[in-house]
Formats: C-alpha cells, sequence, structure tokens
C-alpha cells in the first residue's frame, strides 16, 4: 500500500529520479521550455524545487508575496549550471524530507508539488517518467484535497474521482461529477496539465461545465503538453 511509504520518501524517490534524469541532459536540454510551467526552463523548474527544499529545510520561510519568493529563488540560480543547482539540492534535501515526515498531514502539498513538477521534467524533455509509481498514485488521491477546496470555495457539489478502480468522493452532497481514470492521467487532469479539449475527451459523467471551476484550480494550457504520446 501507498500509505506504508512515508510522504518524506515519497519525495525523496521524486527526486532522485527528477536527479537521475538530469545527468543524463545537455545543456540544450536545461534550456528547454517547461510546457507545463512556461515561465521557466527545465534548470529554472530545478532552481524552484531547490530553492523551495534550501529555504524551508534552513527555517526560511516567505513573508508576504510567495510568488515573489518562488521567483527570486528561481533568478538568484538563473547563472549557475544545472550540475550544481542539482548538487545543492541533494545536499539540503535530506533535512527538507525530514522535516515532511515530521509534520505530513501539513506539508502534504510539498510532496505532491515535486511529484507533479517530475512529470512536467520528463515531459519537457520527450521522456516518459514512471507514471505508475507509488508516488503518483499518492498524489493523484493527495490532489483531491485541493478539488475539495474549490469546491467548497466556489460553492459547489461533490465530485467523484474513480482512480485504478478505487472510488474516492471530496465536497458535499450527491456528486453531481465523476472522472474514471488512471492515477496518472487523474494526477495531470486535475493538476491543470491538460487543455479544455483534453479535458472535455477524459472519462467525466455528470455536469462538467457546471463543476469544471472546482476541478481546475490553474489556467489550462493552451497547447497540449503531448504527453499522451510518450
Amino acid at each position: 500500500m501507498t500509505d506504508d511509504i512515508s510522504m518524506g520518501t515519497e519525495y525523496r524517490n521524486a527526486r532522485l529520479r527528477m536527479q537521475a534524469l538530469a545527468t543524463e541532459l545537455t545543456d540544450e536540454d536545461a534550456a528547454r521550455v517547461v510546457g507545463a510551467c512556461p515561465e521557466w526552463t527545465v534548470k529554472d523548474l530545478f532552481s524552484h524545487v531547490t530553492g523551495i527544499a534550501t529555504d524551508l529545510g534552513s527555517g526560511k520561510r516567505p513573508s508576504g508575496d510567495t510568488q515573489a519568493w518562488v521567483d527570486a529563488q528561481v533568478a538568484d540560480r538563473r547563472s549557475r549550471s544545472l550540475a550544481s543547482v542539482v548538487e545543492e539540492w541533494n545536499a539540503n534535501a535530506p533535512a527538507f524530507e525530514a522535516m515532511i515526515d515530521a509534520a505530513p498531514q501539513a506539508l502534504w502539498t510539498l510532496t505532491y508539488d515535486t511529484v507533479v513538477h517530475e512529470h512536467d521534467l520528463f515531459t519537457a524533455v520527450g521522456r516518459r517518467g514512471d507514471r505508475t509509481s507509488t508516488g503518483v498514485a499518492r498524489s493523484a488521491v493527495l490532489g483531491l484535497k485541493l478539488v475539495k477546496g474549490d469546491l467548497r470555495s466556489k460553492g459547489l457539489g461533490a465530485f467523484r474521482a474513480v482512480i485504478d478502480g478505487e472510488e474516492h468522493v471530496v465536497g458535499e452532497g450527491d456528486p453531481t461529477l465523476t472522472l474514471t481514470a488512471t492515477a496518472f492521467e487523474t494526477l495531470r487532469l486535475l493538476g491543470s496539465r491538460r487543455t479544455m479539449a483534453e479535458m472535455r475527451a477524459a472519462h467525466f459523467e455528470g455536469d462538467f461545465d457546471g463543476m469544471l471551476a472546482g476541478i481546475v484550480h490553474m489556467d489550462l494550457p493552451e497547447v497540449s503538453l503531448g504527453e499522451t504520446s510518450l
């Protein structure tokens, strides 16, 4: 069961997969734009996850605008090599992973975010990541926590996800929309990694248009990430 693996370990496993890929990347690869985060290159994405681990692991937390804090982490590492950024992440991550394990209920989003970015990375360089990892299975379910909050804030009802045959319901009342998908597709569909056309083509049943604001919490990409061809 995925619950037998700690949240910090899931983060570490995603990190190690990303770091292993980094050793195979060229300078050209490092400069590729990440389709899921088009304001970042591949190296910027590594700078993001490294900056989060370095700052939070050392007790440095954002004050004020969180986006400005994230942007500064990327900008501060822009002149460095990818290898240097990965080395920093490797050095500082153990303390960060211990912090996640000490408070998994509060810090689960840090693992979720990294697993999502793991596949943003692999897709950006035309590779297929491990879509059946326990990290993907865990994160697909964790993402429903975000959906639950969005449903509440938008005043919407319940949503059902049947993930690899297992039913999960979030929200209040009887579900008015159901998604049936693999864990990986659930992660990407509910993580705003699919275009509107791809969302409509997925296996949703029920009031898709009425529930859309509750299951999409970021702008959808205008151009397909092309993951289905990998």
